[in-house]
């Protein structure tokens, strides 16, 4: 059976079924019950002041010790807009509330989302903007950020799909994931990461990449990795799609000299931004005070009353094998196996309001089913299938290990923090690596079961953030 296809057709799905969902989920979901909603917010907010970047100042917590901590000032309206739950929420040692400046404004301690840059909280940031110059309530101001982020999010997720010339089925499933519209409609920047992150894998997709619009793709390709790998450190792999596709044989080397130049462009910035956040912004998270780990070999008691790379660093090098047991423990478990992948798919709040179940089903046949039916076509060349895989490997890894480093506490054999939402930026990789070049299969039936997931979501997932709204 024939069905329609072509970029026209995907580009219209997404904005149908997809612009709504966001809306209503901008508008419903309470604030701050998505994933780190509040520190995102904080940052946007403190973008429309004129603070590119948060710093470090000494905060009291409520056990009495005082931390440095990264972070930013700003009008305490924002900070209880944004803060749903207590702050003591989940047994985390919780601040003192500082005393505000000359301008009134509050410390308020960020951790990691205090080192970002800013250019992913544009959008939020615009929406708050515009609120401030009508004179609208900051409650407002709150909404229009999220639908500024979401509009972002949206805009360029379309133009993902209406420059794909493969892989397209496959990046609507992800552009349209319950999770991924969840962060596009809050200020969160995850969202815009897994955008640009398919659009990079679009602008890559033409087998071969010549002819006259070839070094304007390579050049949005490398514009939208930096922007990813500015934002997030860890996904730094992905600048391997900038390789593919492949030359000939006779070619490889000029091809492999460009190629590689323009992945070191999308990761300069990144190194230069971390370097210089950890050195002038970066803090340790507080804790209670814990004793260290049974793979802290160094000398006991070990009291520690914050994360602390240095020292897991340590632990990891004094047995190098433990960068590759401590990830791999905990992903071949699954218990945790079975969490990313509904935190791939959608959990709502602070990943403790799960979707309805029928819906994790729903998605695992429409993200399978097609990868399985839909062969028909030219696969790319055997070593992309294998280059890039890899590389989306070892973008796991780094991410697993930056959370043993920094969320963990020192000396754990476990690994805290890793989520399913971050898997989905390394998915475009992957798309890029197994997509074939026969657009005509997106005219097959199973190349429409994202879009009746996409559909049923329409309805499933405002339902599901009405559901938030009353108290348990």
């Amino acid at each position: 059976m024939r069905l329609p296809s072509g970029p026209r057709f995907w580009c219209l799905a997404y904005l149908v079924l997809c612009a709504p969902v966001c809306i209503a989920l901008a508008l419903i979901v309470p604030p701050g019950e998505v994933a780190d909603e509040g520190a995102h917010l904080a940052r946007a907010a403190a973008l429309i002041q004129g603070d590119m970047v948060g710093h470090r100042e000494s905060v009291r917590y409520s056990d009495g010790s005082t931390h440095l901590a990264a972070g930013v000032r700003l009008d305490p309206v924002w900070d209880r807009i944004g803060r749903s739950r207590p702050k003591d929420f989940g047994g985390a040692i919780s601040a003192v509330e500082s005393e505000p400046d000359a301008r009134g404004r509050i410390f308020v301690p960020l951790y990691t989302v205090g080192t970002y840059p800013p250019f992913l909280y544009l959008p939020g940031a615009a929406g708050l903007g515009i609120a401030r110059v009508l004179g609208l309530a900051p409650e407002v101001g709150f909404y229009l950020g999220r639908l500024g982020n979401a509009t972002a999010t949206l805009a360029i997720a379309l133009a993902a799909l209406a420059l794909a010339h493969r892989g397209r089925v496959a990046l609507f499933a992800v552009l349209a994931l319950p999770m991924t519209l969840s962060l596009a409609a809050s200020f969160n920047q995850d969202a815009p990461i897994i955008a640009l992150a398919a659009l990079a894998a679009a602008l890559l997709t033409p087998r071969p990449l010549i002819g006259a619009g070839a070094r304007w793709r390579l050049s949005g390709a490398i514009l939208s990795l930096a922007l990813v790998v500015l934002a997030k450190p860890p996904y730094a792999g992905l600048a391997v799609m900038l390789l593919v596709p492949l030359p000939p044989r006779g070619e490889w080397m000029r091809h492999a000299a460009r190629r590689l130049a323009a992945a070191f462009l999308a990761v300069l910035p990144a190194i230069l931004w971390t370097a210089a956040a950890t050195a002038y912004v970066a803090t340790p998270v507080p804790r209670a005070a814990y004793e260290a780990g049974p793979l802290w070999s160094g000398p006991r008691p070990a009291t520690f009353t914050a994360t602390d790379p240095k020292a897991q660093a340590q632990v990891l090098l004094e047995r190098p094998a433990r960068l590759a047991t401590l990830p791999g423990h905990f992903l071949g478990t699954v218990k945790h196996l079975t969490i990313l992948y509904k935190g791939a798919i959608g959990i709502f709040g602070w990943l403790d309001r799960p979707l309805p179940g029928v819906l994790y089903g729903l998605w695992a046949v429409a993200l399978l089913v097609p990868l399985v039916l839909l062969r028909q076509g030219t696969p790319p060349p055997w070593a992309e299938r294998l280059i890039l895989p890899a590389a989306a490997v070892a973008c796991l890894w780094l991410v697993v290990i930056s959370q043993y480093l920094t969320w963990t506490n020192v000396g754990e054999n476990r690994i805290d923090g890793p989520q399913g939402r971050y898997l989905l930026p390394l998915v475009p990789m992957l798309v890029l690596a197994f997509a074939r070049t026969r657009r005509e299969e997106a005219g097959r039936w199973p190349a429409m079961l994202p879009v009746a997931a996409a559909a049923v979501d329409v309805v499933a997932l405002p339902l599901a953030a009405l559901a938030m709204t009353i108290p348990a």
